[in-house]
């Protein structure tokens, strides 16, 4: 094989190689863009996992709340959200999750009667005295909680209905996240079979 022959096949398996070269990095870059969507799809489903379970735990405080009202009965919570106990203030209105702002229709004769601070409340209560004593600091501190009663008269018998909503809300990503339960109790007052007995 002569001097020429030599340096053609050299450069053919130059050019082999570099050819190699270039396959292995296209390939690595490829490799590294999937595995960065792989690790954009981890963080995206971590964060709507943690989204999720903040969302059923304020559901879960909710209907706590919501059951520890419902046993203390009608006269007791209509009592507990009547005049000075509703508050005006701006800071606890905006927990409401837009109830504050809720205004009735032409005809319509409902009307939001209190919005009440029930973590102010609480707070102010001795611990074995409160509605929910068992309420953990790492909840009273991620979470507020808020009633609103709406009164309305039934459309048939005129009876008036309270409703209160349990409203439970929590900052998640710079933007405040709202849950409701609602329930409400009628008039035991002559209505109905006369029975006397609060729904």
């Amino acid at each position: 094989m002569d001097f020429f022959s030599r340096r053609r096949v050299r450069r053919n398996r130059a050019a082999q190689r570099g050819v190699s070269l270039i396959e292995g990095m296209t390939a690595s870059v490829v490799l590294l863009i999937g595995l960065m969507g792989v690790f954009q799809g981890i963080v995206v489903a971590s964060r709507q996992n943690s989204m999720a379970n903040q969302a059923t735990r304020a559901s879960g405080i909710a209907s706590q709340v919501r059951v520890a009202l419902d046993t203390q009965g009608r006269e007791r919570v209509l009592g507990m959200l009547s005049g000075a106990s509703c508050t005006t203030n701006k800071d606890v209105l905006a927990l409401a999750g837009g109830m504050e702002t809720l205004k009735p229709g032409s005809g319509d004769a409902w009307a939001v009667r209190c919005i009440y601070d029930f973590d102010a409340a609480e707070k102010a209560k001795a611990v074995a005295s409160r509605l929910l004593p068992g309420y953990p600091n790492t909840d009273l501190n991620r979470y507020r909680r808020v009633l609103v009663m709406v009164e309305k008269p039934d459309e048939v018998t005129g009876v008036a209905i309270h409703q209160v909503t349990v409203v439970v809300s929590w900052v998640e990503l710079g933007q405040r996240r709202f849950v409701r339960q609602y329930f409400g109790f009628y008039d035991p007052g002559p209505f109905g079979n006369e029975t006397n007995v609060e729904i």
